[in-house]
Order: structure tokens, then C-alpha cells, then sequence
């Protein structure tokens, strides 16, 4: 490939399908093979790989939210490895600006931190529908007000996935929260009743149903534990999610 041919003061990295080269003779151990298939996560595959090879800043050049999501869950994995900084650029034209992704991760606390990628897939991303009318800035102030989901939301950012019926719970009890606050029932079911017949809501106003909300978890912890769960890793286990009494499903080898 032309990359071997470069010559430059620093070593410049291109990955095509799993593998990488590099137009210096360095250790590709930890970049190759790699089975990622998100550009999303692989970024940070090569990060880990700096930090590791003794590079104290990193600057991600990718607007993309979820980049920045990941970077913030990330931090302290690279921290661990010898990384003082990361910094991520985001927006556009005059808006660009680069982010301090550790000072982000101080600022909302190592908690909320250890949760931010559930609660980024499970309120709305690229790859998982977010609720009708309830954007980020809701969903995030109802987690200021509803601190027992911290937990779940921290479980469902690690990998392996495990959906307990006690999370599941939990996730429907944030969920009528995020559309009424003053909810006096914990079924979400039971929510959607209460809007339409006693305060006579919309139906497009309404919370999903406790099935679809099911399949929600499902697909955004699928991509907050099994994806992004694994960014720093070369090569991702494989994907089984478990859910409820010992019941799993596998999502892909």
C-alpha cells in the first residue's frame, strides 16, 4: 500500500477491513486483527494503542456524539494506561471547537460517567430510536431526579449484557418519569391508561408500551454494552444478551 511509502516525522496508521499497516516498522499488537465494524469504536482501539505505546495526549478528529459519548465512558481506561488528555473535536464551521473530554468526565462525575452509554443508546443515537418528543436535555434531568437508575444504567454500559427483571423495571419506572414526573403508578402500561383517559393526552404523547419498551432495552443495550461496551478492545467477544430468569438470546457471533 502507499502508507508504506510515506515518509513523515510520525507514524501515520490505515486500517483496511481487520487488519492495519503502518509506514513504520512499529508493533501492531492490539490494532490487528480487529473485528470491529463501527469506525465509532475502532477510533478508540488505536487510542488504547497510543496511550500504550507512550503518547500522553490524544486529539479525535470525528464530530460525532457518540464518539464523544464513548470517549467520556473510555477515559479512565486510557487514563490507567498512561494518557493524561483526550480532546475530540466537535461541530462545524465557526461552532468547531475542540472538546476537553476530561474535563467532561469531571464534571458529571465518575457515576454518571460509568452510565453515559446506556443512557446515550437507550434515550437516542444513530442505531436506536429515541422517545417521541423527550430529547436528551429531559432524559438527562430526569436522571438528576431519579438517582436509583445510575446503577442500571452503569450494568448496562459493561459488558456481558444481563437484563434482569429488576433493571427492566427500573428502566420503566425512568421512562414514565421522563413524561410525567408527578406518575403515581410504576407500570408503564398502567402510565399510558392514566395520560389517554384521565388526562386526556394524545396518543402520540404517550410512553411506549411495556413490550416495546422490552425491545428498546434490548437493541440499545446491544449497542451500549456488546458496541461500545468493547472499544478499547482489539477483538470483541462474542454477543450473547441474557434477559431475565436465565434466558439468552444470541445476538451475533
Amino acid at each position: 500500500m502507499k502508507v508504506i511509502e510515506l515518509c513523515t516525522t510520525n507514524p501515520v496508521y490505515v486500517t483496511r477491513e481487520d487488519s492495519v499497516v503502518c509506514n513504520r516498522p512499529v508493533n501492531l499488537e492490539g490494532l490487528s486483527k480487529c473485528n470491529h465494524e463501527e469506525a465509532d469504536t475502532r477510533l478508540f482501539v488505536h487510542a488504547r494503542h497510543a496511550a500504550a505505546e507512550g503518547r500522553k495526549s490524544i486529539m479525535i478528529k470525528a464530530n460525532d456524539t457518540d464518539v464523544l459519548v464513548i470517549g467520556v465512558n473510555v477515559l479512565p481506561v486510557l487514563i490507567n494506561i498512561g494518557l493524561q488528555t483526550l480532546w475530540i473535536e466537535f461541530g462545524q464551521g465557526k461552532s468547531l471547537r475542540w472538546i476537553p473530554v476530561n474535563d467532561i468526565h469531571k464534571e458529571i462525575g465518575t457515576e454518571k460517567s460509568d452510565g453515559l452509554l446506556f443512557f446515550h443508546a437507550f434515550t437516542g443515537c444513530d442505531v436506536v430510536s429515541a422517545f417521541r418528543g423527550k430529547g436528551k436535555k429531559t432524559a438527562w434531568q430526569t436522571w438528576d431526579v431519579c438517582p436509583d437508575v445510575t446503577d442500571v444504567f452503569s450494568k448496562l454500559s459493561k459488558y456481558p449484557p444481563v437484563i434482569s427483571e429488576h433493571d427492566q423495571t427500573v428502566l420503566e419506572m425512568f421512562v414514565i418519569m421522563i413524561y410525567d414526573r408527578s406518575s403515581p403508578t410504576a407500570s408503564i402500561d398502567d402510565a399510558r391508561l392514566n395520560f389517554s383517559a384521565r388526562k386526556q393526552r394524545s396518543y402520540e404523547s404517550n410512553p411506549p408500551t411495556r413490550g416495546a419498551l422490552i425491545e428498546h432495552t434490548k437493541h440499545a443495550v446491544y449497542q451500549a454494552e456488546c458496541i461500545w461496551g468493547q472499544a478499547t478492545i482489539c477483538n470483541m467477544e462474542n454477543k450473547v444478551l441474557a434477559i431475565g430468569a436465565g434466558r439468552k438470546i444470541v445476538i451475533c457471533g
